[in-house]
C-alpha cells in the first residue's frame, strides 16, 4: 500500500488534496537530462542531442533514459541510478501535505508510525 492510499483510507486527506500534492511532487522532479549533466554522465552537447531526438519522437516524449541508451550515451545502470536519484530528491508527500496546511506535522508523525506498522505486517 502506498502512503497516499493509506491517508485516503484513514480519512485524513481528501482525494483532491492528495492529487494536488502528488502533482506538485511530480512537477518539482529534476529532469533526468539535467541530473545526468549534473552528475557528469552527459555533457551539454550530448544532452542537446538526446533532447532533440526526444522532441522528434512525440510518442516517446517522456522516455529520455531509453532514448539516451539507444543513442549509446547512457547505459542501463546509469539510467536506473538517475531514476532512483529522481525519486529520492523529490519532496516527500507528507512534507508537501504539511506545507499546504492539509495535515498538521504532529499528525504526520503519528500517521507515519501507523503506516510503517501496517506495512511491517
Amino acid at each position: 500500500m502506498l502512503f497516499g492510499e493509506f491517508l485516503l483510507n484513514q480519512g485524513l486527506v481528501k482525494e483532491d488534496d492528495l492529487v494536488s500534492a502528488l502533482d506538485e511532487q511530480q512537477q518539482n522532479k529534476m529532469p533526468m537530462g539535467q541530473m545526468a549533466v549534473q552528475k557528469g554522465l552527459l555533457d551539454s552537447k550530448d544532452l542537446f542531442k538526446v533532447l532533440t531526438e526526444q522532441r522528434k519522437r512525440l510518442r516517446d516524449a517522456n522516455d529520455f533514459g531509453r532514448i539516451a541508451m539507444e543513442m549509446g550515451m547512457l547505459n542501463e545502470t546509469q539510467v536506473n541510478e538517475l531514476v532512483e536519484s529522481q525519486t529520492t530528491t523529490n519532496e516527500l508527500l507528507g512534507n508537501l501535505l504539511v506545507g499546504k496546511g492539509i495535515l498538521p506535522r504532529e499528525k504526520l508523525v503519528q500517521v507515519l508510525r501507523d503506516f510503517n506498522s501496517v506495512c511491517a505486517k
